[in-house]
């Protein structure tokens, strides 16, 4: 089985269920509070851990009780993890899960996850990797770095452009699978009017090599130069959304590790995200390999 690097950020995710949202300058009663191990990074990781994958995560936590309690949990599930100890707090989400729709809403203090420099990325020895899967909860310079430092070394490159922030065009070309949900695939195509393939398609003509949309109910879409297709959804009755991408992607190159065909892994992560979101959390809601197949 190939081997999976996952850059990424953690936190601590304090979620709070409600079937109303508190209007400006009102209060609501919740339904239940949860506090979890979170940040999209190791939620990524924890996916590819969970499903037997061969992964390594590099993250960074604080010298704080938070940074103590992620490194207990790592250790306890049995992740392979490299974090560095930042000066600055450990990471933090503020999440709010309006139980009528199972839609949330988040609030992130990035804390020790601005702290992973280009000096921090040169001390990965990336040849003992395949894939290499980013997220943008770090510094976006940062993020680039690593990603032409992993094609010097020939690895596949997948970036889930979430949160969305701005990634230089010119960095494009370092990207071999680019998984966006629906609202940052618009976000990074403001210039067209077209629908998801046709937005698509005008990132693959700036360098990007392949664009995998996630759609949510509708399924995902997959796009490249020559080629597009849609892979239907598992339908389900979602009560959380918070770690569906996350576990989408983490899924996504498993399947890819064990020399899956894209399609076949597009297919594999649907049915992964589809269990997830039927459950409260994030890493908490992650499916292990024995409930897949």
């Amino acid at each position: 089985m190939k081997k999976v690097l996952v850059i990424g950020s953690i936190s601590i995710d304090n979620v709070t269920y409600t079937s109303v949202l508190p209007e400006p300058g009102t209060t609501v009663y919740g339904e239940s509070f949860l506090s979890n191990i979170g940040g999209k990074g190791a939620n990524q990781a924890c996916a590819i851990h969970f499903l037997n994958g061969n992964v390594e995560f590099y993250g960074a936590v604080g010298n704080d009780d938070n940074g103590r309690r992620v490194q207990e949990f790592l250790n306890s599930i049995g992740l392979h993890a490299n974090l560095k100890i930042s000066e600055q707090n450990t990471g933090v989400a503020s999440i709010t899960i309006e139980t009528q729709n199972a839609e949330n809403r988040i609030v992130i203090v990035p804390g020790s996850n601005m702290d992973i420099t280009k000096e921090d990325i040169d001390k990965i020895d990336f040849s003992k990797f395949d894939f290499l899967l980013l997220q943008l909860e770090n510094p976006v310079d940062t993020i680039v770095y690593a990603m032409s430092k992993a094609k010097e070394e020939g690895l596949t490159v997948i970036l889930n452009p979430a949160p969305y922030h701005e990634v230089p065009s010119s960095a494009f070309k370092y990207i071999d699978f680019f998984i966006p949900n629906e609202h940052e695939l618009e976000y990074f195509t403001p210039d067209i009017n077209g629908d998801f393939e046709q937005r698509a398609k005008s990132l693959i003509r700036k360098g990007i090599k392949r664009v995998i949309v996630t759609l949510g109910e509708k399924g995902s879409l997959y796009v490249d130069k020559n080629d597009s297709f849609t892979i239907a959804p598992h339908k389900v009755d979602a009560i959380d959304t918070t770690g569906a991408g996350d576990s989408y992607c983490g899924a996504f190159v498993t399947a890819l590790s064990e020399g899956k065909h894209v399609k076949e892994a597009m297919k594999f992560a649907s049915k992964v995200s589809s269990i997830a979101v039927t459950r409260k959390g994030a890493i908490a809601s992650l499916p292990h390999r024995s409930e897949i197949e």
